[in-house]
């Protein structure tokens, strides 16, 4: 299975493959799981051409030009795009370009895009360029929306592994006046030095340990994301993985299509 991921960061894109990884290692058949043990036998993440193992958001302008893809212009069902529809439309039609290039075709696009202050408006834009791309798309579709940042979709999966982490987790359960993993999305500060911004919470309860943060999504079981996910969008974007990727590898899973 080709994938491609479309999103803001590397941090984004660590996360968003490796929530991919956990939906197909718990959710495919035997065979599949085998196979993950070395994980591109399974899926593979076509490189940006750029030196990034994804498509950065904010260079779609650079791939449109190499790429020399001409994004049509315009209405959605005969209605104006919202917040980030001729975002997306321009994501879908640069992956529509990629198999003229000699390679083979792309079986699905991961689009992950933080809603900041916009967690009505930017979904409804991106689904708008989705529903319409699935008219003519060859490739599946996935969108992720995690409310406010990325950093409450990992926030969803800190368990304290010692004292140390469970004294620290207290403590700013106390100082905010609710759970930061169970709340995640009441983090909406912009100032970084605020009590309830996301990213100085994230920091603090991991300790700027990068490898802290990742077994936030790599240990914990997947019912537990999806409960505490509801909320951050971390639950939808599970279930469309199971119910638009797997499918795609296991041609015996399919669902109906996520709305």
């Amino acid at each position: 299975m080709r994938l491609i991921a479309f999103c803001e960061a590397a941090g984004d894109f660590r996360l968003l493959s490796g929530l991919v990884d956990r939906v197909l290692r718990e959710s495919a058949p035997g065979w599949v799981v085998d196979l993950l043990d070395s994980p591109e036998a399974v899926r593979t993440w076509e490189p940006d051409g750029l030196g990034r193992a994804y498509f950065d958001l904010h260079k779609l302008d650079q791939y449109e030009e190499r790429l020399k893809v001409r994004v049509p212009h315009g209405h959605f069902d005969g209605r104006p795009g919202g917040a980030g529809a001729l975002m997306a439309r321009t994501v879908f039609w640069i992956v529509r370009a990629l198999p003229k290039q000699d390679r083979d075709p792309i079986d699905g696009v991961v689009l992950v895009w933080d809603v900041d202050q916009q967690r009505d408006q930017r979904p409804e834009g991106v689904a708008a360029a989705r529903d319409e791309a699935r008219r003519w798309a060859s490739f599946q579709i996935v969108c992720g929306f995690p409310d406010p940042e990325r950093e409450a979709w990992v926030l969803a999966g800190f368990e304290p592994a010692d004292e140390a982490e469970r004294s620290i987790l207290d403590e700013l359960h106390q100082r905010l006046g609710f759970s930061p993993v169970l709340h995640a999305g009441r983090l909406r500060d912009k100032d970084e030095g605020a009590l309830r911004n996301i990213k100085r919470v994230l920091r603090e309860v991991t300790r700027h340990d990068s490898g802290r943060e990742e077994r936030c999504w790599t240990e914990p079981q997947l019912t537990t994301l999806r409960a505490r996910g509801v909320e951050t969008g971390l639950a939808a974007f599970l279930d469309e993985v199971e119910s638009v990727l797997l499918p795609v590898v296991d041609p015996g899973a399919a669902k109906a299509p996520a709305p």
